[in-house]
């Protein structure tokens, strides 16, 4: 297999593995174990096949720059997925001395309706 092609595949097998891992993160901390124990049986599938294919090039620096922006694209598209189906929580606490519903509307205002709870 040439060099081109090895690192190709490489690449895109460790961006396959890195989002999934992120995404497993996501559903791990939502408490989806059952989903979150499928996508770690294939995150670590392919991470296991890339790292050999790696350790198996003859020190190839190719390979390992190859491994290594797989895992940065990898972390943006995971990243990116994870937004576009946003399953992470945001919580923002105001303590302020001033009048809150001032905040509150001003918020409102900028299109953040109903997202506010009072304790």
């Amino acid at each position: 297999m040439s060099i081109l092609l090895t690192c190709l595949l490489i690449f895109v097998a460790r961006i396959c593995d890195v989002t999934i891992g992120t995404l497993r993160i996501i559903f791990v901390a939502r408490g989806m174990r059952y989903f979150a124990s499928f996508l770690g049986f294939f995150e670590i599938l392919i991470w296991i096949v890339v790292v050999a294919k790696v350790m198996g090039n003859e020190v190839n620096m190719y390979a390992y720059l190859a491994y290594a922006a797989g895992f940065s694209v990898g972390n943006f598209i995971g990243i990116s997925i994870e937004n576009k189906i946003a399953m992470g929580n945001l919580i923002v606490r105001v303590i302020t001395g001033k009048d809150a519903y001032v905040i509150i509307n001003d918020l409102r205002l900028l299109n953040h309706p109903n997202i506010f709870k009072f304790h």
